[in-house]
């Protein structure tokens, strides 16, 4: 089967529409109607269900298997937990947030009426010019705030702009496309995966190939903090995440791969759909652009499905980003693999 009809610039394009909608955990609303804008007319059925999770359901060419492709929405981000004298913002982290990679960083205050508020995250000894310890201060959610980008002085002002506890912060992703082929962006975990998985339903709409079985495709919004795939729609076998995969010691791995995950955090992925996924990349997936990893410092909804008790088989792939959770780097060149090996594992390669 020949995948090399897909398009690096496409996807460079798609992931940037992709990363410039704000969703941080929990916060669907923008997210939802874009994917709806998208799909909808390619002749897709967009549904949602009550924890706020996406579908598109393709049917397939055998109707006896459900296998679900899952690709997270939610990004990390912060939540407004009261305020300062001065107004500033205090927060708590969405997901794992490395302060110091968000220090100086603009930001979109999402109230709860709707309002949008510019921000910027700083450290509250914000300067070497005013505080003698700037530097060496440590960077947590006590030391670290949101100061809005307006006349505020007082939490009145911050509470008259519509900030409430419970706002929800987006940081705002700057994505920057290189000529060759590198892309540097916040939040390509897992935009980049969700590009992939929207990349291969057009393709999927316009080629009028079929996958071998019913596939629903799962967008998820709480994978950020733990349990973004711990409902399994009814029916589904396989629950098969697209996430980042991981660049540094113990990675034999670079901005150009995609990795197949044989275990994470949680543990080892299912032995026999794993080894599939493996035998698929090495079927479609440019030699040296592909390896298997084991992501122990974090982990993905596939793993969580099979935690929560889901009667499925679970594995992960994807494209391998350096400098995760912070302004992330990766190549299209691992975009344009993981959709081969996504492509493969939705038209039953490897069976």
């Amino acid at each position: 089967m020949n995948f090399d009809d897909i398009k690096p610039e496409a996807l460079t394009t798609l992931l940037k529409e992709v990363v410039e909608v704000p969703s941080p955990v929990g916060y669907y609303p923008e997210t939802r109607a874009y994917l709806k804008r998208k799909l909808e007319p390619l002749g897709y059925e967009v549904t949602a269900d009550n924890r706020g999770t996406t579908y598109v359901r393709v049917p397939g060419k055998d109707h006896k298997k459900v296998v679900c492709v899952g690709a997270h929405l939610d990004t990390v981000g912060l939540v407004v937990r009261g305020f300062n004298d001065d107004g500033t913002l205090r927060v708590r982290q969405l997901g794992g947030i490395n302060y110091h990679s968000i220090e100086g960083e603009t930001c979109t205050v999402l109230c709860r009426d709707g309002r949008k508020v510019d921000g910027q995250v700083i450290c509250n000894k914000h300067s070497v010019h005013v505080f003698e310890d700037a530097k060496t201060e440590e960077r947590t959610e006590n030391t670290m705030s949101v100061s809005l980008i307006a006349d505020v002085k007082c939490p009145d002002d911050a509470r008259a702009l519509g900030v409430t506890q419970g706002a929800i912060v987006s940081i705002d992703p700057h994505f920057q496309a290189f000529g060759n082929g590198y892309i540097v962006s916040r939040h390509i975990d897992d935009k980049g995966a969700v590009a992939v998985a929207l990349d291969t339903l057009r393709w999927l709409a316009e080629s009028g190939e079929k996958p071998a079985h019913d596939t629903v495709f799962a967008f998820p919004v709480y994978e950020e903090i733990g349990f973004g795939g711990s409902y399994v729609p009814e029916g589904a076998s396989e629950y098969v995440a697209m996430d980042i995969t991981l660049i540094g010691p113990d990675y034999t791995s670079d901005e150009h791969n995609v990795g197949v995950i044989a275990s994470d955090a949680k543990g080892p992925y299912d032995w026999d759909l794993t080894n599939r996924l493996i035998r698929i990349a090495g079927e479609v997936c440019d030699d040296g652009k592909w390896n298997t990893q084991v992501c122990f410092h974090y982990s993905t909804d596939a793993a969580t499905a099979n935690h929560s008790s889901n009667n499925v088989s679970s594995a992960a792939f994807g494209m391998a980003c350096l400098n995760t959770h912070g302004r992330e780097r990766c190549h299209v060149d691992a975009l344009v693999q993981t959709e081969r090996l996504c492509r493969g594992y939705v038209m039953g390669l490897g069976e």
